[in-house]
């Protein structure tokens, strides 16, 4: 891994530009030990949107570290042909580099949940537990199926000539942070956490997530997206009691085909805890990660559901 222009904020998180399984991508890492969480963020979204369950967990002196996904974030954008492989490949590397000799516990949300999850099926990973929060493609909403059958259309209309606001404006971020909180809390997301967010978006981002957006939805909605196989490790599944975008009922529906995964639910979030509830997502990654040499003590389980 090459890293370049390291600097360090007053929150003690470090940021890092870095090259993970030749991709290159920016790196949020705070202080710790113990096995590294490895936080993966959804679709859209980027490693600031990790920024304070990373604080939470400095703060009990549990090692976090998150990534800007490929194609995401300020991310590289891999040629792959599949949005899936190109994860697979880059959560590989990213658990083989930031493994510092006693495992990582992968936690990802919506589609980094499902990452998370397929590499819980494999044996050759340092991964000791994996935390998917409202992982997708493990149920097909409606809404992903009315978009699926408006791809053609979509696909159409990104190539005519477009307003300025696809191509990006002054004004594109603010919508996007806007559009961003009512798709995953109702709303009821902070001004800075809409900021983090709108953060990463320039010209041109909007009409590029779109087009990605339609071939990952082709994706999702494959029924192998994840497969049947044995996870190789403890898994727990969480979902917000308020998300819409990937449904709670997909959580029992796994826990049926494999019965030792348990099933959290935090009260009172959407589809991106990780933004409306940090402490309680930091509380559950404390309950995946197991003590550390810190004597600070993790926060109670205030607002989870067994």
């Amino acid at each position: 891994m090459t890293i370049t222009s390291p600097h360090k904020r007053k929150d003690t998180l470090t940021a890092k530009v870095a090259s993970v399984g030749g991709v290159q991508t920016r790196v949020l890492e705070g202080p710790g030990s113990g096995p590294t969480v490895l936080l993966l963020h959804g679709f859209s979204d980027s490693a600031d949107g990790w920024r304070d369950v990373l604080g939470e967990l400095a703060k009990s002196g549990h090692h976090g570290v998150a990534v800007d996904l490929p194609h995401f974030g300020r991310a590289g954008r891999p040629r792959s042909s599949s949005v899936l492989a190109a994860l697979d490949e880059f959560v590989e590397a990213a658990a083989r580099e930031y493994d510092t000799g006693q495992g990582v516990v992968l936690v990802g949300n919506s589609i980094g949940g499902l990452a998370a999850l397929r590499a819980a099926r494999r044996t050759d990973l340092p991964i000791v537990s994996v935390l998917a929060i409202g992982p997708a493609g493990l149920i097909v909403p409606w809404w992903m199926t009315a978009l699926t059958r408006t791809r053609p259309l979509v696909d159409r209309v990104l190539t005519l000539p477009s307003p300025a606001l696809v191509h990006g404006t002054v004004a594109g971020p603010a919508i996007m942070g806007n559009l961003f909180a009512r798709a995953v809390a109702s709303g009821h997301l902070s001004a800075r956490a809409k900021s983090r967010y709108a953060s990463h978006w320039g010209p041109g981002d909007l009409r590029r997530q779109l087009v990605l957006g339609g071939q990952t939805l082709a994706e999702l909605a494959d029924p192998h997206a994840l497969d049947d196989a044995e996870f190789q490790m403890p898994v727990t599944l969480a979902w917000g009691d308020k998300d819409w975008i990937c449904s709670p009922r997909a959580g029992a529906r796994l826990q049926q085909l494999h019965p030792d995964v348990r099933l959290r639910s935090i009260a009172g979030s959407g589809h991106c805890p990780q933004y409306d509830n940090p402490n309680v997502v930091a509380d559950l990654i404390r309950k995946c990660t197991g003590p550390t040499t810190d004597s600070t003590q993790a926060t109670d389980n205030k607002g989870t559901t067994p």
